[in-house]
């Protein structure tokens, strides 16, 4: 039976404290779920010649050393990469790229107005440009696909506050159809705004979006918490409806990242398409990984003390409090 008094404390205000306490845990790279992503543009002026520009630049200590590497009968002078008549063809990569930095982009702009996206990671850290085809042309657009595909996919995985958010919902649906349809009505939810802002039919801030993400993760920890006590509420008796809403506010922190990495003019549908998979793909990989967490729970029959099962409600509400109080003294210019 819960003690009268601690059920009287607002959940919130307990949260603040536990955020206070893990802050310190927590740190600066957790607070935010855009990917630390190092972009470099490179436009072409005429067959031999491309002007080359950051377009995102990395923010760590660890990026800060990063440097672009391009084939080796390629120079650059300034910000013009001049590769004689061979062209840029050959490899691209970066120096630095596995020594903290989680992945790096180049974008090339054909002069045909196609547009090329190589994506780094420490596991491929060079990619190989051969000669530009269109992206009308079927190997473009697989190109592309597969490219914004892998993006997708590193974006959910190194999205902490969307992991933890799925997390609360994989924690409150109950049996295997009730979480098909929660993970359903997510998907499809993130995938309306998502596709609304990428055609530029919705427009939000950022930092607005990533402060309302972070309350979402607050309010799952309390759903979680009135579950294990056994209140009804409408969330845990229809928490298909409530994961579309939800799911339509992390649509729109899905498409700010996008959005700020760019899409290639002539295959935008295809990259919108590609991206969202890579994000469903990484979602499932998550959710299973979860389930068989449990499983092995259950089948090793550990024992812990009924107190803790609610530790991991706690965290959840914690960690998403931090970031929402954080997020918004920024918004404050705190």
């Amino acid at each position: 039976m819960t003690r009268p008094g601690a059920a009287a404390i607002p959940r919130l205000f307990l949260f603040a404290i536990l955020a206070v306490v893990l802050s310190g845990g927590v740190g600066p790279a957790a607070r935010a779920h855009v990917t630390e992503l190092a972009v470099i543009s490179l436009h072409a002026l005429d067959e031999q010649r491309w002007t080359m520009t950051w377009e995102m630049r990395p923010s760590t200590d660890y990026g800060a050393s990063l440097q672009p590497l391009f084939p080796e009968h390629c120079v650059l002078e300034g910000p013009v990469l001049d590769c004689g008549e061979t062209g840029l063809v050959g490899a691209l990569g970066f120096e630095g790229i596995g020594a903290g930095q989680s992945a790096a982009m180049f974008k090339l702009h054909d002069l045909d107005g196609g547009t090329r996206v190589f994506t780094l990671t420490p596991a491929e850290p060079t990619a190989l440009v051969r000669p530009s085809f269109s992206a009308e042309s079927w190997a473009g657009l697989l190109r592309v696909g597969y490219a914004y595909l892998q993006i997708g996919i590193e974006h959910i995985l190194l999205g902490v506050d969307h992991l933890l958010f799925v997390l609360g919902l994989v924690w409150i649906a109950r049996g295997g159809w009730q979480l098909f349809k929660t993970i359903t009505a997510f998907t499809l939810a993130h995938t309306v705004t998502l596709g609304a802002v990428a055609f530029g039919h919705l427009g939000v801030s950022e930092r607005y979006v990533n402060a309302l993400i972070a309350l979402s993760i607050v309010f799952v920890g309390i759903e979680i918490i009135k579950a294990h006590r056994g209140e009804a509420t409408l969330t845990l008796r229809y928490p298909w409806a409530v994961s579309f809403l939800f799911g339509l506010l992390h649509g729109l922190g899905f498409a700010t990242a996008l959005v700020g990495l760019g899409l290639p003019e002539s295959a935008v549908p295809m990259a919108l398409l590609a991206f969202n998979l890579g994000v469903e793909l990484g979602q499932i990989a998550f959710v299973l990984a979860v389930l068989m967490l449990g499983w092995a729970y259950h089948v090793m029959r550990v024992s812990w003390p009924s107190w803790s099962r609610l530790v991991p409600a706690y965290g959840i509400g914690a960690i998403g409090a931090f970031w929402f109080f954080d997020r918004v003294a920024v918004l404050m210019g705190a």
